[in-house]
């Protein structure tokens, strides 16, 4: 087996990068293998602003209590329209976050997204269409999960210095079948249970204060599309690493709450072949 080891020192632009001597606490080592199954990633597009999102949200809890850790979900707020803060401000602060994301923008854009709640799953076309409603959702996944994975991936270190508020993780990608073609690994930080402004149709008054947000897409470890993992001219048993170090973070994400999650795409298709996730707080 041979092992190909990239070291990508990635800062998120706005909130710069401290360097720590001495790592935090390094957080269980999840591994990887042959005869394993896929896995489905499931990129909900939502917005606070969205008064018929929080059905489709029920849509997604439902589901990941149904296939547990063999389905990925990441909200990924979007859009002007619903996902963007009230101008001019309210009086009460209400809907004033902004959980968009440059990456979750461009891939609004690629991807035609035209309506929300919609969703994308593995970005793999169900009934000829990429972006999918929440009401086939399950059958979409269904196609998917279980499936022999060509490739498997998974986020094997995991590190959040508390002391620095930084995370490093080293990710490896294992090629379990014959892969052609140009395919990258991307890098998603998340947050989960975040507690914001939420329209929601199904309630009265439909100004939620409290709302419980989940999975929300926080930033990118490696750019919007991420960076190529050469599984193409890899050949069977050949294991690739990437390493992160020392990225900050918000300090407003609360660290117990965040997750990161993987996953590899065909560059010309976008299609997902694996994803896996790893939580900070197992």
């Amino acid at each position: 087996m041979r092992t190909n080891s990239f070291l990508l020192l990635v800062a998120l632009a706005l909130m710069g990068c401290d360097y720590v001597n001495d790592p935090g606490e390094i957080v269980g080592d999840n591994t990887g293998g042959e005869g394993v199954k896929r896995r489905a990633l499931l990129e909900e597009f939502t917005g606070h602003r969205c008064n018929t999102c929080p059905a489709a949200h029920a849509v997604a809890a439902s589901l990941a209590s149904a296939y547990g850790d063999k389905l990925i979900i990441v909200g990924v707020h979007a859009t002007d329209f619903f996902g963007a803060p009230l101008d001019p401000p309210a009086p009460n602060g209400s809907y004033s976050t902004d959980f968009r994301t440059p990456a979750g923008e461009a891939y609004t854009t690629t991807f035609n997204i035209s309506f929300l709640p919609t969703g994308l799953v593995s970005r793999q076309a169900f009934n000829s269409s990429t972006t999918i409603s929440s009401g086939n959702w399950s059958s979409a996944i269904a196609d998917i999960i279980d499936d022999d994975a060509a490739l498997d991936v998974w986020v094997s270190q995991l590190d959040h210095d508390a002391s620095a508020n930084t995370v490093s993780a080293e990710v490896k990608v294992a090629v379990l079948q014959a892969v052609t073609g140009d395919h990258n690994l991307t890098v998603y930080l998340t947050e989960d249970h975040v507690i914001d402004w939420q329209l929601n149709s199904l309630v009265s008054p439909p100004d939620v204060e409290n709302y419980d947000h989940r999975h929300v897409l926080r930033a990118n470890l490696n750019g919007t599309w991420g960076d190529p993992v050469q599984v193409g001219s890899a050949v069977v048993g050949d294991t690739l690493t990437m390493t992160f170090s020392d990225i900050a973070m918000d300090p407003a994400w609360n660290a117990d709450n965040c997750a990161l999650v993987a996953y590899v795409y065909n560059t010309a298709s976008y299609q997902v072949l694996q994803a896996a996730e790893r939580e900070f707080q197992p």
